[in-house]
């Protein structure tokens, strides 16, 4: 698979000054690098910062191991884009990976499941939930990491996305002939609006929107602010595509086996807590991030139930396509929408389509 994690001669310099930091300088100390192209205020790379790493050193130093580690966070795409993070870490540049799943649908297509099934209506702690069930189901997920050089420890839901745009929007109808961006998998929930979707970086979209590369994106609203998202698009259409498994911590395979084994273990009793952490800050941000940006002007629309479901079934069935796609590969699809959707109608949760049963 050709590697597109490309470095200018600059950030060459930087890998491999950063490579060496990471071998052991001392029996009892290793240098890790935890790499994100997201800025510590975003909710995954501050609960990385703030909780998981930290906790790992009072766990270690609590524990009586003769072990310590040094690290170094390197943040807001100072060593990899957005787009670039999985390939640092499976290459060996950085050693923990603080990724966002939508943007590696080629990578790790079976991680896409949440955005190629939306509109349900699932809590934080559910996804969590029942991400941690459809992985024990279909043990594939991590064993693709595993094969790409990644050891994964943990997932971190995100508070849905809604729809941030120039224009007001009390339908669907109101979106046809609009331009508007998306990241990665998200752009499959405008297909069938009559929107036309420009593939985009979320860190991007207040210059994009501004200079009128597009017209609006389906972004959270603890994401919204930080990259300020709402400055441009002023009008947010509170549509509820569904709380996502959006993060994921993992560890370079080769780092992770020269960890001894009761370090391992506390690596991945601290990951337990990561999710919770995350749920959270973003309910604190929801809150505080939706007063400033109403001050600031924006507007708050609610789409009906009655819409949402008009949505979903206008777009053609993006999962099943997503199915047939993976299976031709031998890849398990089915098997992972069917375990989606089964935790979903156990757990009594509204849904707007059955997507794995048209």
């Amino acid at each position: 698979m050709p590697n597109k994690f490309a470095l200018t001669s600059g950030a060459v310099a930087t890998a491999i000054f950063v490579t060496a930091l990471a071998q052991p300088v001392a029996a009892k100390t290793i240098k890790m690098v935890a790499v994100s192209g997201a800025p510590p205020i975003v909710t995954y790379v501050r609960a990385s910062k703030d909780y998981f790493m930290p906790e790992i050193d009072k766990r270690l130093a609590a524990s009586g191991l003769d072990f310590k580690i040094q690290w170094t966070g390197a943040y807001s795409q100072s060593l990899a884009k957005m787009t670039e993070v999985f390939e640092a870490v499976e290459e060996g540049i950085a050693q923990v990976c603080l990724c966002l799943k939508t943007f590696e649908p080629s990578s790790l297509p079976l991680e896409q499941y949440l955005y190629m099934a939306p509109f349900g209506r699932q809590s934080l702690e559910q996804v969590r939930e029942i991400d941690n069930a459809v992985r024990a189901k279909v043990p594939a997920m991590n064993k693709m990491l595993l094969d790409r050089n990644h050891v994964y420890l943990t997932s971190g839901s995100s508070q849905t996305m809604q729809l941030f745009t120039k224009f007001p929007v009390k339908s669907i109808d109101d979106l046809k002939s609009k331009k508007l961006g998306a990241s990665g998998s998200m752009g499959h929930w405008l297909r069938g609006t009559g929107a036309v979707v420009v593939n985009a970086n979320m860190a991007a979209s207040f210059t994009d929107i501004r200079n009128g590369l597009y017209d609006g994106y389906p972004i959270s609203v603890s994401l919204a602010f930080p990259y300020k998202t709402y400055e441009a698009a002023k009008n947010m259409t509170r549509v509820h595509f569904g709380v996502s498994a959006t993060s994921f911590l993992t560890v370079n395979r080769d780092a992770w086996d020269g960890l001894p084994p009761k370090v391992q273990k506390i690596f991945r009793d601290v990951a337990e807590g990561w999710g919770p952490y995350q749920a959270r800050i973003d309910r604190a941000k929801h809150a505080k991030f939706t007063g400033i940006m109403k001050k600031k002007g924006m507007k708050i629309t609610d789409m009906s139930d009655a819409e949402r479901k008009r949505w979903a079934k206008s777009m053609p069935n993006i999962a099943m396509e997503w199915v047939k796609n993976l299976e031709k590969r031998k890849v398990p699809g089915r098997a992972v929408l069917t375990a989606f959707m089964d935790e979903l109608r156990a757990r009594k949760i509204d849904i707007a389509r059955q997507w794995d049963r048209e």
